[in-house]
């Protein structure tokens, strides 16, 4: 269902530190900071919970861990339901109200960016509008980022400094400034708002959730909001079979004739509205090695097949192009006993584009992909989420 965050007060999201003390925040909110969110907020209220507590998961200790413990206090404790079914519940991305994310096959026009835009799947990499008023650099470049009423959208940011504190004695560490990044406004007025998709939170649970702390510093104040929730889906937008089918079928037209392509398959494109996890291996399971030459066609394979979906690889799908930044992170599991760093993974940005073809209907198509909720690892925080992408000029 649908969820929407407002927040009552700056928030900062860490990604990547491009220098050790410089934050830099994200502008979206994703999936398992959102979890670790309402964990904090269930085990502050929760009465038997100790910050001493080692619990077995898995047959893995960790701290700080939501999980049902069946005591005589949870008998009418009023989040009892929701710590009950907090390990089945799933949580979207969070971006600003009514923003979509831009797709890495579109580009604009690098003399006017007022020009409309163009996708590179539909069309060929020059303004059109530049050429029709007869300018002869009709140069484009990428963009990343949001749409928010087809227009290109930011969120407003500020750029503090602080001093760091030497937490023995209490005083100013000689020579440490910092400067963190932090997300202060997404509408006029400067007012922080965003929307996402929480699924399998029961229904009594929704009205207990008074206030979050979402992201890094929330004990000085930042990233404090409310939560409200509807029983619209937040992909409720999309459009009908029938409309989807049509659009998918402009597409296929459009995309072959602009690639000269005649053979019988269909093709179709996503667009991953997240970040998702890929576990790069070889077609056998075994690591990959990226070193020397690697044929086109078996590194598309690879891609296929670390898109961990049994609806598409082996079903008949094949890729045809990828679009797509892909870096390297490894984060932080607080909830560890010793080493808290996670297992490094690839990660493509939102945004990325794949294009597949299959001799399957497009009935078939959208069956098929309509029964996965991501692709990818760790979907049920929203990474891997995915729509599917028509070319703007489609829309």
């Amino acid at each position: 269902m649908r969820a929407r965050l407002e927040f009552k007060s700056p928030f900062i999201i860490g990604g990547i530190k491009p220098v050790p003390n410089y934050i830099e925040t994200l502008d979206y909110i994703p999936g398992n900071v959102l979890r670790a969110a309402f964990a904090r907020y269930i085990l502050n209220n929760c009465p038997c919970f100790s910050q001493n507590e080692v619990a077995i998961i898995n047959g893995e200790k960790r701290k700080n861990w939501v999980y049902f413990r069946d005591k005589q206090e949870c008998v009418n404790c009023r989040l009892k339901s929701l710590c009950v079914s907090f390990s089945k519940v799933k949580f979207s991305f969070f971006y600003p109200e009514g923003t979509d994310v831009i797709p890495l096959t579109t580009m604009r026009c690098k003399m006017k960016p007022e020009h409309r835009l163009i996708d590179v799947l539909i069309e060929k990499r020059e303004c059109p509008d530049c050429l029709a008023d007869g300018i002869s650099d009709a140069r484009v470049e990428s963009i990343t980022g949001y749409l928010k009423y087809n227009d290109i959208y930011k969120v407003n940011k500020t750029l503090l400094t602080r001093t760091a504190v030497d937490k023995y004695t209490g005083t100013a560490k000689d020579g440490m400034l910092y400067s963190i990044e932090a997300i202060t406004g997404t509408h006029d007025g400067g007012s922080i708002i965003y929307e996402g998709q929480v699924e399998g939170i029961p229904d009594e649970a929704m009205s207990m959730i008074e206030e979050l702390r979402v992201g890094k510093y929330t004990s000085v104040g930042f990233g404090k909001c409310s939560i409200s929730f509807d029983n619209e889906r937040y992909d409720e937008e999309k459009p009908a079979d029938e409309d989807l089918v049509k659009k998918l079928q402009l597409f296929n037209k459009k995309y072959k004739d602009y690639n000269e392509i005649k053979d019988n398959n269909n093709y179709i494109a996503i667009k991953f509205t997240a970040d998702t996890k890929l576990d790069f291996r070889g077609l056998d399971g075994g690591k990959t090695s990226l070193s020397g030459y690697i044929n086109k066609d078996y590194l598309k394979d690879i891609w296929l097949n670390s898109m961990n979906s049994e609806k598409i690889n082996p079903q008949g799908y094949r890729i045809d192009k990828v679009y797509a930044e892909v870096f390297n992170f490894r984060g932080y599991d607080t909830s560890k006993i010793g080493d808290v760093r996670e297992e490094p993974v690839h990660m493509a940005q939102k945004g990325s584009v794949i294009v597949f073809k299959t001799e399957k209907s497009f009935s078939e198509i959208t069956n098929d992909f309509e029964s996965i909720d991501g692709f990818g690892l760790d979907v049920a925080n929203g990474f891997g989420r995915f729509a599917f992408h028509f070319g703007l000029e489609v829309y």
